[in-house]
Formats: C-alpha cells, structure tokens, sequence
C-alpha cells in the first residue's frame, strides 16, 4: 500500500478521480468540506487548516504507525509545512529551502536576480526603511506582505498623500516595498518533471492590482508561437535556472512587461495557478494542470503533453463585486461562450477582497490572442451593462 499525505485547499478537489492508483492510502485533511472522500484510508475537515498546524502534528503522529511515501497539496500556504514534513519524514519532493524561495518575495526576488531582472526591492523592518525606500527610488512603490497572495493586502504609494494615509495604519512586521512598473503584466503557467514538459503563457487583461479598485479581471492566452511567448518561455527557464527545484513541480510566473518590451519578474509560485487559469488550461490543451502534478508528484502516469498547436485559445472575464447587492446576469448571448458561472456564495455588499473575487465570470474562445480580446470585451460590458441593483 502506497500511503500518501495530502494537505488540501481545493473545495472541488477530487482525490479519488485525479488519484484512483492511491485512493486506499489517502490520508487528507482539508481546508474546506469534500464531497467524495469514502475509501480513504483517513479524512478530516479541519477548519482552518491553512491556518492551524493540527494537520502537521496528526500526520506526524500517523507516520509512527506507517510510512508515507508521498507528501502534497494544492495550496501555496501550505507549501513551507508540507516541504517540513518531507524533511521529517524522509520523503522526497520540494526541501523547505525550495518552499521558502518561492514563498518569501525578498527571498524569490535575491534568488531570482541571479538570473533575470527585477523591480528594485526591499524587505522593511520599520517604517523608516520604507522612508529611505521611497528617497531612493521615488513615487510610485508598491508596499505588500512578503508571503501573501491574490493581490491581498497590498497598497500602492503614489504620493505624500498616500504615504500619510499609509503612515495612520497599523505597522506590520512582514512588509517588503518596491517599485511599480508600469506595463502589461503576463503569467506563464507550468508543469516541469523529468520527461514532462508543459508551458502556457497568457496575458492579464489588466493589472491584478485592478480589482482592489473596481476594475474587473481576467486573462487571454497566448499562441505558443507568439513572439512573446517564447521570450516568456525563455524567461521562465531562465529564472528557474536560479532556483533549487524539485524533480516535479507546477508553476506559476508572473512577469512585466515594459513599453519597450523589456521583460522583469513580478513574482514567481511553485504551484498551479489559481482562479480561472486551470479551465482555461483544460479548454485549450485538454490538460487539468492539478491533476498532472499529482499524478507526477505521486509517481502515477500521464499523458504526454500536447505537443501541437492548440485549434483555439481561451481567454476569461470575471466581473467585481460592486460593493452594494447586485443581481448577476444570465448567461451572456453570444455563440463564442464556452463557461459561464455566476458566484452564489458571494454576500450581498461584497467588495473584491483579493485578486479572485468575482459576481461572476465567463470564457471566451477565439483563433487568435486579438479575437480573444476583442470577445472578452465585448462580453465584459453586455455583463456590466446587464448586471442589476438589488432594490
């Protein structure tokens, strides 16, 4: 029996569909409730558990009677304590030196600039570096958490007037600051093992930034043979060159791109990429990048990796919550549709609270980047000209 840890996130993760080799010897604790979790050799629903250590000291305490063979999970938050357990347990995969560098952004962006360029950075242990920050490199500079994600809690300083307003909040311990790059910013979607090869690359329909303000947020593929998705590709293999890496690993790269072209690194994960970049994946490339890091991560078969050029591309729109009770439209009219989904859980009066947050959103399909646009577009405004106030 092949016993395999699992520390999830994923409400729709389906263990049992993407590891059928395996099920007998699962042993998940989860973030969130999972539907299909029977002949398991162990379940939990662990509140919190991105959160809470619970599933750390459990695992711990269940290898005494049993060897684990496989440690993984779905969730970047989880990545440096699953990479702990490894260790603890002598199982191979990511160390936490590798977690840790692609977690902590000053950590990424030290290791990173060995090989690719980079905004000026720095890690802030008080507000007086962030003072001598800004003396440095001037308005505007990007102030985040180090290990956030989603675009959460981060500000951006564009003048005295910010700084004042940033200057009355609660100071924390964990902020690094940089300089804002103005240009497209494009992700690179990845899942790399020995003998498996598989790269995506697509570009933001605005800034991720975007959404904390109102705007709304989506992505449109690149065609592989896009001049500016081999340079993307380039980039990718060029910055990972300064990593230490796993044998298998997924990846998600988020790079700058300057008026004159220039490519920087934004910030680069050691997973999947989140929100509606996997379907976008599956429509183009009949490919689920979860399951196949899994699968490879689990020592499991897969399919070779679509080596042709895809017959179309994809692109998704996901429209904000307005911060007042809307009523979400029906599905958009138009024949080049190919998802659509409105989300019931959101409360009414919701604001984007991370680069994720949506009313709803919808696919679009095209031959080119250029008809993607143009489609996401057209559908962006039929959704907000049709979405309605709730009396």
């Amino acid at each position: 029996m092949v016993n395999v840890a699992v520390v999830n996130y994923g409400r729709l993760n389906d263990y049992a569909a993407m590891l059928p080799e395996l099920t007998g010897g699962l042993h998940v604790f989860s973030h969130h409730e999972l539907e299909r979790t029977s002949g398991f050799a162990h379940y939990e629903y662990v509140p919190d558990c991105e959160f809470v250590p619970y599933a750390e000291l459990r695992l711990r305490e269940l290898a005494r009677d049993r060897v684990f063979d496989h440690v993984i999970t779905d969730n970047e938050y989880d990545l440096e304590r699953v990479a702990r357990l490894r260790t603890h347990l002598g199982v191979p995969g990511q160390s936490p030196e590798s977690a840790l560098s692609f977690r902590d952004k000053v950590v990424m962006k030290e290791v990173a600039g060995k090989r690719v360029r980079t905004p000026r950075f720095a890690g802030l242990g008080t507000f007086a570096d962030l003072l001598a920050f800004i003396d440095d490199v001037g308005y505007p500079v990007v102030v985040k958490p180090r290990k956030q994600g989603g675009s959460r809690d981060i500000t951006v300083l564009r003048d005295r007037d910010d700084l004042t307003a940033f200057s009355r909040r609660h100071w924390r311990d964990d902020l690094m600051a940089e300089e804002f790059v103005d240009g497209e910013v494009h992700h690179v979607d990845a899942v790399l093992a020995d003998g498996y090869r598989f790269v995506a690359c697509s570009r933001y329909l605005r800034s991720c930034l975007g959404v904390l303000s109102g705007e709304n947020n989506g992505s449109l593929q690149l065609h592989p043979d896009d001049p500016v998705a081999v340079e993307l590709t380039a980039f990718l293999d060029d910055c990972l060159a300064a990593f230490g890496t796993p044998a298998v690993s997924a990846y998600h790269l988020e790079v700058f791109r300057t008026a004159d072209g220039e490519l920087l690194l934004c910030e680069i994960a050691s997973r999947v990429g989140g929100a509606r970049i996997p379907a976008l994946t599956r429509a183009t490339y009949g490919l689920d990048p979860l399951t196949v890091w899994l699968r490879l991560s689990t020592g499991l078969p897969v399919e070779d990796a679509p080596s042709g050029p895809p017959a179309e591309l994809h692109g998704a729109v996901a429209i904000v919550p307005p911060g007042h009770a809307v009523r979400a439209p029906e599905r958009p009219p138009f024949p080049w549709i190919t998802a659509y989904e409105v989300n019931t859980a959101l409360a009414d009066g919701a604001v984007a609270q991370n680069s994720t947050s949506h009313l709803c959103w919808a696919m679009v399909e095209g031959r080119t980047t250029a008809e993607v646009e143009i489609r996401l577009r057209e559908t962006e405004a039929w959704l907000v000209a049709n979405t309605a106030d709730v009396p």
